[in-house]
């Protein structure tokens, strides 16, 4: 989807202005499988996960950063069979955590002027533990923060999991992304419709999750309300990071 395409430059924007040794596996590079496992297509899975381990097997790299948590539990959890060795996959704000935390990133411009949630992905939350990573970089940057009711192992899903976001059955205004925007306003706006002095975000970090709420906005009629971003998004904001960068010359990684 176009609208999650600059999040993934972002990314690499980052982590050359970190100094990070990376690249990617260019056209080598196959779906990771894990939406077409859960709709039922164990056949393509594993042509895709042999297809994936053949590539990352010509590669140089020590570990696999990835910026869709579908990925993520995919390749750390069910490439098994198809890998010699245990892939090392970890989910990119991990890695920015642990830039931020060495020096090698550091925040420019502090950005109090936003007041925002996060909403916690099923596949980077209650399937693979990460809850810290995304609210300690929230913290970095000198957001305002508001926790909704659930969150952490107790999150909502956005309803794009197994294979749903191909679907459009249910009605709107019964769509678990708008039940979410709006749980999401009754913490940051909770006295109702008043205008808040600070700009209100919803901070995702899934792509999935960034067409979800981007539609569940509109559908609830909160545009210029409250906005859908990638935590990519602010780490560039706070940094200052240049708005453009080379290709990486070698493919060494994920």
């Amino acid at each position: 989807d176009a609208r999650v395409i600059p999040n993934t430059q972002a990314v690499a924007r980052i982590f050359q202005q970190a100094g990070v040794d990376f690249g990617i596996l260019g056209r080598a590079e196959r779906n990771s499988g894990n939406d077409v496992r859960r709709v039922g297509e164990e056949g393509l899975f594993e042509q895709l996960a042999e297809d994936n381990a053949a590539a990352l097997k010509k590669a140089k790299y020590k570990k696999i950063v990835t910026t869709d948590p579908h990925s993520l539990n995919a390749l750390r959890n069910e490439y098994g069979p198809f890998v010699q060795d245990q892939l090392e996959v970890i989910h990119y704000t991990k890695l920015l955590l642990e830039l931020f935390e060495s020096g090698k990133l550091t925040v420019q411009k502090p950005l109090t002027q936003y007041k925002v949630t996060y909403h916690d992905p099923c596949y980077l939350g209650r399937y693979n533990g990460e809850f810290d990573a995304p609210r300690r970089l929230l913290e970095i940057l000198g957001v305002e923060f508001h926790e909704m009711p659930r969150n952490c192992e107790n999150s909502y899903c956005c309803g794009a999991g197994g294979g749903q976001i191909w679907l459009g059955t249910t009605p709107p205004g019964e769509r678990p992304a708008e039940n979410r925007i709006r749980e999401a306003l009754s913490v940051l706006q909770p006295s109702g419709n008043g205008a808040s002095e600070k700009q209100l975000l919803f901070i995702v970090t899934c792509p999935k999750d960034m067409i979800m709420y981007g539609d569940a906005v509109k559908t609830t009629g909160n545009e210029g309300v409250i906005e859908v971003r990638d935590i990519i998004q602010l780490v560039e904001e706070a940094i200052q990071a240049p708005v453009a960068a080379e290709a990486p010359a070698e493919a060494v990684a994920v």
